[in-house]
């Protein structure tokens, strides 16, 4: 599975283009970098990866597992320092809830592929072609 980014110098901005078959966003810069600020920058394209998975997945097991789930706020947040990224994630739950089920949702909730993928380890290669 791959992606496309782009941007051209022709374009007189920074926001990039993201493409993957049929969908399409942009990211840019932030203000302080010289980015218009109207689309998100990577660090907010990661952080919301975690949170839209954490809801999506726990949207459907609930559902599969007739968990009366009303709603699903994810807060994200994060620090970074040399070397470390720090995600912190808050989850909100809305319905009708014993603890067991707040719990099970919790335990899903550290299941969802985008916290295996960021707790796992993560190769990065690169080449210019």
């Amino acid at each position: 599975m791959s992606m496309s980014v782009s941007w051209s110098a022709a374009s007189g901005k920074t926001a990039c283009l993201i493409e993957d078959g049929n969908v399409s966003w942009t990211s840019d810069i932030g203000p302080e970098g010289g980015g218009a600020g109207g689309f998100p920058d990577p660090h907010q394209l990661l952080d919301s990866a975690l949170g839209a998975c954490t809801v999506l997945t726990l949207q459907l097991y609930a559902k599969r597992k007739a968990i009366p789930l009303e709603a699903v706020r994810v807060i994200i947040s994060h620090q970074e320092e040399p070397g470390l990224y720090q995600l912190q994630r808050n989850i909100h739950l809305e319905g009708h809830l014993t603890e067991a089920q707040r719990a099970d949702l919790l335990r899903v909730a550290n299941k969802c592929p985008i916290h295996k993928v960021l707790s796992g380890q993560i190769v990065l290669t690169t080449e210019v072609i």
